[in-house]
């Protein structure tokens, strides 16, 4: 019963962003809403879960865009949600081979990102993770060439 709670609510979150847009017939053309709402998530009903998988890893570098435009500067400062938007990163790079969109296979703004979560970041232990962060996608991305 649990589990169709959960996928129940993944499944709200998830055609909510797709859906809702602040002005009609305009495309949020980051996805900064789909984004946020996988932000907001508990990560547990992240992992596991297939369908949200799949589209995290098509995603790429058009995670970061859809954080960048879907959060303000305190939003991502605030230490949970920046590990949470650290563990959709790297799921984003986990499997390069699907990213779907040739110009989302190169991180340029998630480089961009990462460095300003980690210049403005003064947790050692987050900064640390976004140094790894930083590590694993730019790994992910050799492998893609």
């Amino acid at each position: 019963m649990k589990s169709y709670i959960v996928a129940a609510a993944i499944l709200m979150f998830t055609f909510a962003g797709l859906a809702s847009s602040d002005t009609p017939g305009v495309e949020d053309c980051y996805d900064a809403k789909l984004v946020r709402s996988w932000v907001e998530l508990e990560p547990s009903m992240l992992q596991g879960n297939s369908f949200l998988e799949k589209a995290i890893y098509r995603s790429g570098d058009r995670i970061a865009l859809g954080v960048v435009h879907g959060f303000t500067e305190d939003e991502l400062l605030d230490p949970s949600r920046a590990s949470r938007i650290l563990s959709i990163i790297r799921l984003s790079f986990s499997q390069p081979k699907y990213i779907t969109r040739s110009e989302d296979k190169h991180p340029a703004v998630t480089r961009l990102l990462l460095s300003f979560l980690k210049h403005q970041c003064e947790d050692k232990e987050l900064k640390q993770k976004i140094v790894d962060t930083e590590m694993y996608v730019s790994s992910q991305v050799r492998v893609m060439q």
